[in-house]
């Protein structure tokens, strides 16, 4: 059974290993078996679901079955784990010039993605419509079938890719991770669906000599910088994502200024976080701590901002949600006076900021990659400021 799974088309057997593990939550043994599918298939596809698992999984134990599966392809192609998830990133049947072509025979329609990251069918005539058409009299029925089951795959690939990516991309700027300007340009300003994403993001291009530059790509291909002068990107640059801990108040502020005239919605804050106050070897940063909410308010907080529960301890009591960065082997711990399993809603206390390096020991939080740093401490803040201090939060929030 395992081998004809690994046979199957990879979009197919991508898309029933999704099925099946959002169905049927718990089964180890399978999920075990899958993720071997997965790697053995090989298709850019089931790649992709298998590092979305090496990313975030609720099983650890299946989380790091994926990554050491992952890892071993990616060596075997050369690559690392990161160069193998950007070669491998689905199209979603988009051509390179963005548009998703679909024909009935007779009929010809063109797929584009709208600002909101949905996809809008045109005509030959250009008229809009939000689904294709019944076929008409004449019109093949199996090849409208088929056009229209591609545009259904799409949808849902194309929204499966994009949010993956864009988690990809904000843990780039947090790792400040680089590529040099020719992988930058085929691998992702060159994609048709990350293409996208990257012109809602501002970037650096650190030349071999003089200063490192900062632009924001736009949909007809020009890099503009923040005064809207064209930049020019050469070969031998190196690009990264850009933070407001390594731009000055002046770019900070005409970064604003630029992306509020042109209209567009950055991806994610790259202009606001800052890096805290800490001190040599300090390896938790405890500054907000006893800001009273309740779990619940809590925890919709810390889902939304990517984290995940930490393991519980005892009796099912755990105090932390946690954020895997496994680029650099970190995990962001945020703090809080706890709850119990099976949860109810109790009130609580934030407690602190900090990180474990392989889940196991805590990292001084100098040590910390800055961006990374600032980053956690703004998702640190945004808990804290679901409630206000209260002084005597240790005996309020007791469990």
């Amino acid at each position: 059974l395992r081998a004809f799974a690994v046979g199957m088309d990879d979009g197919e057997l991508a898309e029933l290993v999704r099925s099946y593990m959002r169905a049927n939550p718990g089964r180890r043994a399978q999920f075990d078996a899958l993720v071997h599918c997965l790697y053995a298939n090989g298709g850019r596809r089931a790649l992709q679901v298998l590092l979305s698992i090496a990313r975030r999984h609720k099983m650890a134990g299946i989380q790091a079955t994926a990554a050491a599966l992952a890892r071993e392809t990616a060596s075997e192609r050369g690559w690392s784990a990161e160069e193998l998830a950007d070669r491998t990133v689905p199209t979603a049947g988009f051509d390179g010039d963005g548009l998703l072509r679909l024909s009935y025979g007779q009929r010809d329609f063109t797929g584009r993605l709208t600002p909101d990251f949905k996809i809008e069918v045109s005509d030959e005539t250009g008229r809009t419509r939000k689904s294709l058409p019944p076929a008409r009299a004449g019109e093949d029925a199996e090849t409208v079938k088929a056009a229209k089951k591609r545009l259904s795959a799409a949808r849902k690939e194309a929204k499966e890719v994009l949010t993956l990516q864009s988690e990809r991309l904000y843990e780039a700027m947090c790792a400040s991770r680089t590529w040099p300007a020719p992988e930058w340009r085929e691998l992702l300003a060159g994609h048709p669906l990350v293409g996208r994403l990257v012109t809602r993001l501002i970037w650096t291009a650190a030349p071999l000599e003089g200063e490192t530059l900062t632009f924001r790509p736009t949909e007809d291909g020009e890099l503009l910088g923040a005064d809207d002068a064209v930049v020019e990107l050469e070969p031998h640059a190196v690009v990264s994502l850009a933070h407001r801990v390594r731009l000055t108040d002046e770019q900070a502020a005409a970064w604003r200024e630029h992306l509020a005239d042109y209209g567009v919605e950055p991806l994610f804050d790259q202009l606001s976080a800052v890096v805290p106050r800490i001190e040599k070897n300090q390896k938790v940063l405890t500054d907000l701590q006893g800001h009273m909410t309740d779990s619940f308010t809590l925890r919709a907080a810390a889902l939304k901002r990517g984290y995940k529960r930490g393991e519980p301890m005892d009796a099912g009591f755990f105090d932390a949600y946690v954020k895997d960065f496994a680029a650099l082997n970190l995990t962001a711990v945020l703090g809080f006076t706890g709850a119990c399993l099976p949860e109810e809603n109790v009130s609580c206390a934030t407690t602190g900021l900090s990180f474990t390096h392989g889940g196991h020991y805590e990292v001084p939080l100098d040590r910390v990659p800055p961006v990374l740093l600032a980053e956690c401490r703004a998702d640190y803040a945004a808990l804290a400021a679901l409630g206000p201090y209260d002084p005597d939060w240790e005996v309020s929030a007791s469990p």
